[in-house]
């Protein structure tokens, strides 16, 4: 086969391990990037304390996926994580996770999750399925936290038989880990390959994949040409604030754009002159507006005394049209959390991380809607002719949507398809 040419839309992990394959095989690759740096959601924040932070990406789900190869050629470091450093405010009181699973209530809530992967019932929401299944009230703050926010939403809005479908791959805490060196260190491996064929800067405007070779136009008006297009974009861009495509897309993937979800969120990271809360502490699941925290720093042997929280979905909907100050916001919950004004009157210095303001992502990662089916993935994640393909975590076929690994995995899914494609 001659060189054939191909251009890769988003120097994410998706566009990255897309890109990082066909150069591998031979394929004359242009990765055309919208902002000024890789990464993606993958971003972390420099100088803020004695180690680095992440505002978007933080967690490496087990170890049996294409990550950990990456892991190792990266010379990065993993820190486990166990629900033993999970705490939980519960009837007013911050107690251990373990103490409060011993009592009824949050029993019922961990017997929910575990039977999660079973449900075959109508197309309901989380939500739906809690009230109709009576589970107590002082479980739902938990389980906002570990299914609504860790997916990237909230309960109401998250769909029983999608999420039902990829659950077993989160389920274990136990098997969750955090990189001791950024984050975005692990995409290097991909990158060394790459790095002197990306464009930044490079905001896409109009896709043409119905002709003998496809065509890409800049927003300044420069045409590129290519045999093949991999387009990497979230599904919020696809659904708000889409590039022009020629032809238009067809009725079952515009459909899988509406039928997959992905909600706006942000991330507040909040400095303290000393600790207050307990020393094992790594998640904190409240029973406030903010339903979790947790200690960045756990396991990095850093000094500084720093805790994130995270909202998303309807909740990050109903923050931004609020007139409050987030930071003096979430400084409130934690006041309300451990008493007094001890968060507010002991923050140093805070950085608040908004991805649905981010142009080119708009949100956080893809999750179920109620009404989703593996059908509107397949979809999303099927070619167009022979020269538009689509990669990113929202096209994952394997039960790992929302993850970096799922993304990677759909990069090199996509650079497979085009080399089929091409070769025929």
């Amino acid at each position: 086969m001659s060189v054939r040419s191909v251009i890769v839309i988003g120097a994410g992990a998706a566009g990255l391990a897309a890109a990082e394959r066909l150069v591998s095989d031979g394929l004359e690759v242009t990765v055309l990037e919208a902002s000024g740096r890789v990464g993606g959601r993958i971003r972390h924040l420099e100088g803020f304390a004695d180690f680095d932070i992440e505002l978007g990406a933080e967690e490496v789900h087990g170890l049996e996926n294409c990550l950990v190869p990456l892991v190792e050629a990266s010379g990065a470091d993993l820190i486990r994580h166990e629900t033993a450093h999970d705490y939980i405010r519960y009837d007013g009181k911050l107690v251990s996770l373990g103490e409060a699973r011993a009592g009824e209530d949050l029993r019922e809530a961990f017997d929910f999750i575990a039977k999660v992967s079973n449900f075959s019932g109508p197309a309901w929401t989380v939500e739906q399925c809690l009230v109709a299944r009576h589970v107590p009230g002082r479980a739902w703050h938990y389980l906002d936290s570990r299914l609504g926010v860790e997916h990237g939403t909230t309960l109401d809005r998250l769909g029983m038989r999608g999420f039902a479908g990829y659950e077993p791959n989160w389920q274990s805490r136990e098997e969750n880990y955090t990189v001791r060196q950024p984050y975005v260190r692990l995409l290097d491996p991909l990158l060394d390959q790459v790095r002197d064929r990306i464009r930044f800067g490079a905001v896409v405007a109009r896709i043409e994949w119905g002709g003998p070779q496809a065509l890409v136009r800049l927003a300044g008006g420069e045409d590129l040409r290519a045999d093949a297009v991999i387009y990497t974009g979230s599904v919020a861009v696809l659904r708000d604030t889409p590039p022009e495509f020629f032809p238009v897309l067809p009725p079952e993937k515009r459909e899988a754009v509406a039928s997959i979800g992905m909600d706006g969120g942000m991330k507040i990271v909040l400095k303290f002159d000393h600790r207050f809360w307990p020393e094992d502490m790594y998640f904190l699941h409240a029973d406030t507006f903010w339903p979790q925290f947790w200690t960045p720093g756990k396991g990095r042997g850093g000094r500084a005394h720093v805790l994130t929280t995270f909202v998303s979905g309807a909740r990050a909907d109903f923050l931004r049209q609020l007139e409050v100050d987030r930071v003096e916001f979430a400084l409130g919950e934690l006041d309300r959390i451990f008493g007094g004004r001890i968060a507010s009157d002991h923050c140093l210095d805070a950085h608040v991380e908004d991805w649905t303001a981010e142009p080119y992502v708009r949100g956080l990662y893809s999750f179920p809607l109620a009404h989703t089916e593996p059908r509107h993935r397949e979809a999303l994640a099927a070619p167009l002719g022979r020269r538009l393909f689509f990669a990113g975590e929202a096209t994952d076929l394997g039960g790992h949507s929302g993850t970096v690994h799922g993304a990677i995995d759909s990069g090199r899914r996509a650079a497979e398809e085009v080399k089929t494609n091409l070769e025929t």
